[in-house]
């Protein structure tokens, strides 16, 4: 239903009642002067009696079907106010009601969970009368599949009469599109103490069982699963602890709260790929790499990158003689000889030179070298150039 401006006065009802009188009058003598000119111009009037009966059932003083899908016209708003608010409570709730019930059967059901919601909203003293308006309310939001609203009508519902049956078979319908399983039990359960013999219960309840044991199952799983990867995980910082390497930590959050302390280095990682740190069965790690060019907004992600190697051995593979040169690398300045390497100590903003002879090791043991994201990742600037210079005008540069 569209929403009304405000309660009406008396004053305002009488008017309204005379201006849709005054206007019903209009419409019927505005019928017998065309019908005198069809007359009087020897014109013979085509409409049957049954098309003048359905214009005036197109007035609002005699609609009985509204369309809910269009603005309701000023006189049908005035109707539907003197309507509701000149009755009882439970008068008002039941028309509401009745409403919503229409509207349900022709699946509008978007409004009928409006007419429903202001059944709810008259504050009917009849708990019945309540217990059913819920009910209805979440039988429409279910067929619009809002399962979990729909529950939470149904515990409403039950509120005002616990043993409502179609509340709690709607409940229960709920709670198995949302795989709550062990929920869906209790409710059929509930339902079957009071009808035995209820078949939708009852095959719901063994659908149910079915599902939680396979569910059950799936938890114990994930649940070993789990155990497994975080026993690999601590010996994984364990390893990276005993290089005396520093990694980021997870913030603390509600997330992450249930983590233990020693899983709280973030090695989550930040490629699409998924790569991560690895350790072999030589017991050597494996970083994934960034090597980031500001100059133009690229990157180069090496997945693989052993603590072992030297920055020079994947600089020479990627710039060295006989490489074809980036497709951005339109003046070729990026070449094994002519680039330099550096991270960054984001806390003090603070460039570091790296030299290409050091390994990766060397490198993430620098005592100002934080991994963060599991990724480990270095700026490739080239030598002299004017982009250099004025990018290392930004940081403070480290000797």
């Amino acid at each position: 239903m569209s929403e009304n401006k405000g309660p009406m006065t008396d004053k305002d009802r009488v008017d309204l009642v005379q201006r849709l009188q005054d206007d019903l009058e209009d419409f019927v003598a505005e019928r017998s002067r065309v019908s005198r000119e069809k007359k009087e111009n020897a014109e013979e009037d085509d409409k049957s009696i049954d098309e003048i009966a359905e214009e005036l059932l197109n007035h609002p003083a005699f609609m009985k079907d509204v369309d809910w899908s269009k603005p309701l016209s000023e006189e049908m708003q005035g109707l539907m106010t003197i309507k509701y608010e000149t009755e009882n409570p439970v008068a008002r709730a039941e028309s509401y009601r009745e409403e919503g019930n229409d509207l349900f059967k022709k699946k509008d059901y978007r409004v009928a969970i409006e007419n429903y919601t202001e059944g709810i909203k008259s504050n009917s003293p009849d708990r019945y009368q309540n217990t059913v308006l819920y009910t209805n309310r979440a039988a429409a939001q279910y067929h619009l599949g809002n399962y979990r609203t729909a529950f939470n009508d149904c515990i409403l519902a039950r509120k005002f009469k616990p043993d409502h049956m179609k509340a709690i078979v709607r409940g229960a319908l709920c709670c198995d599109k949302i795989k709550k399983h062990a929920d869906t039990i209790r409710w059929c359960e509930a339902g079957l103490m009071i009808e035995p013999d209820n078949k939708e219960l009852s095959d719901l309840k063994s659908k149910a069982e079915k599902a939680k044991k396979i569910q059950d199952r799936d938890e114990r799983k994930q649940a070993l699963k789990d155990k497994k990867e975080e026993e690999a995980t601590l010996k994984l910082l364990d390893v990276i602890k005993s290089r005396h390497i520093h990694v980021a930590a997870i913030p603390h959050t509600a997330q992450t709260a249930h983590l233990k302390p020693s899983l709280l280095a973030d090695l989550d990682p930040i490629h699409p790929s998924g790569a991560r740190v690895r350790l072999d069965e030589k017991g050597v790690l494996h970083w994934p790499v960034l090597f980031l060019y500001p100059e133009y907004g690229q990157t180069d992600f090496i997945q693989s990158f052993s603590e072992n190697d030297r920055l020079q051995d994947h600089v020479v593979s990627m710039f060295g003689p006989g490489v074809e040169p980036a497709p951005w690398d339109v003046n070729h300045k990026y070449t094994a000889d002519n680039i330099q390497i550096f991270f960054e100590d984001r806390d003090e903003e603070t460039l570091y030179p790296v030299s290409k002879l050091n390994t990766l090791l060397e490198v993430l043991q620098h005592k100002r070298y934080k991994v963060f994201k599991g990724t480990p990742a270095f700026i490739i600037l080239p030598k002299d150039s004017d982009f250099q210079q004025k990018f290392l005008k930004q940081y403070k540069l480290a000797t």
